[in-house]
Order: C-alpha cells, then sequence, then structure tokens
C-alpha cells in the first residue's frame, strides 16, 4: 500500500505541471542562504522565475541540512585551547525541492514588499555517518537512504536597490524518512529561511 505522504506531493504536482506549460516568466533570480531549524541549520542555493503578471512564481533549491542532536552542546579542550561539539549526530540532509510561491497581495500594496504562501516538494538524500571515530572513520560507508521532503510557510519578498532582494520565510519543514536514522524516523520541524537573492546580468 502506498504511503499517505506520497498524496500531497502527487496533487502538488498536478498543479504546478500546468502553470508551467502556460505561463510566461520573465524574470530570474539566483540566490544563496542560510536555514534555521528544530533539527538542525544549513544552507541552500536557489533559483526563482517570475511570472509577468507577478501573482506567483516558481523555484527550486538545494539544501546542506546539518542534524544537531536533542542534548549536542559545545564544550572547551583546555587541553588542545578549541572548543569542540560534544554528543553530536553524524547526521546531514540535502533536500532537492521545487514548489511555488503565491502573492495575494500585488498590486495592493507597495511593490518592494511582497508576501507570500509557499509550497514545495522534492526528494531528501539522507547520509548516515558513525557516531565515533576520525573524521575519515565516521564517513567511511556512510548509511544512505532517498525520501520524500517538503515545505510549507509563509513569507516576504523585500526589493533592494538595483537587481537584488531578500527573502525570509517561516514555516514547516517535512522530512520523514524511509528507515530509522539515529534513532528516529522522522525530522520534520519548524524553519527559517533566509535568502539572498539577485538577477544574473
Amino acid at each position: 500500500m502506498e504511503k499517505c505522504y506520497f498524496w500531497p506531493m502527487k496533487i502538488f504536482f498536478s498543479f504546478l505541471f500546468p502553470v508551467l506549460l502556460l505561463g510566461q516568466f520573465d524574470q530570474a533570480f539566483n540566490g544563496f542562504g542560510l536555514d534555521i531549524g528544530s533539527s538542525g541549520s544549513g544552507m541552500f542555493i536557489t533559483r526563482q522565475l517570475t511570472h509577468t503578471s507577478e501573482i506567483y512564481s516558481l523555484n527550486g533549491e538545494l539544501r546542506f541540512y546539518d542534524i544537531k542532536a536533542d542534548d549536542e552542546t559545545i564544550v572547551y579542550d583546555y587541553y588542545t585551547g578549541q572548543y569542540q561539539s560534544v554528543g553530536g549526530k553524524s547526521l546531514f540532509m540535502m533536500p532537492l525541492l521545487i514548489g511555488a510561491n503565491y502573492y495575494p497581495f500585488t498590486g495592493k500594496i507597495e511593490n518592494n514588499f511582497s508576501p507570500f504562501i509557499t509550497a514545495r516538494a522534492g526528494a531528501v538524500l539522507t547520509v548516515d555517518g558513525k557516531e565515533f571515530g576520525t573524521f575519515s572513520e565516521r564517513w567511511k560507508n556512510p548509511d544512505t537512504q532517498i525520501s520524500p521532503g517538503g515545505f510549507i510557510g509563509i513569507g516576504i519578498d523585500l526589493k533592494m536597490v538595483g537587481q537584488s532582494s531578500v527573502s525570509t520565510m517561516v514555516g514547516l519543514e517535512l522530512l520523514p524518512l524511509n528507515e530509522q536514522a539515529d534513532g528516529q524516523n522522522n525530522y520534520s520541524g519548524f524553519l527559517i529561511h533566509l535568502s539572498f537573492n539577485r538577477r544574473p546580468r
């Protein structure tokens, strides 16, 4: 029997493909940014295509998300004179997501301030290393899996001087796993997403 979390993705893509075929997109933005979430933190690169109506845009992004343990902490090592992480996980995820932003207030407020609703879905590569040993020992032959993932939330686009903009989003990141990784099968949670974008020349 097919798992239930595939159905939202099917519905989402059924709406997305007609938009891709019929829409006209005359603005493109490339960007990068930072993610801060309840399960960890990371960085990403993104590309966004804005429709001529400016009512919606399409986007794709690749993230690198470092998963943190609940009891992970930073301690000072008096022997080396350096700070180091203790109790951490050797686990990271690479979500590859595509989706759309909907701007309900286009033409009703200032053009440089654009609130939006967003939904994104795709695949997530999870890489789980060993918890002990040197760096090479921990990441030699790690366990990997690919599972569905997504994000739903709200955000704001702020257009800056020139061809640049800043976007910030908050919402729920969906990271269910097919198999357990470090004792959990779901790393979903709250996420803050900050992106710095610029139109290519």
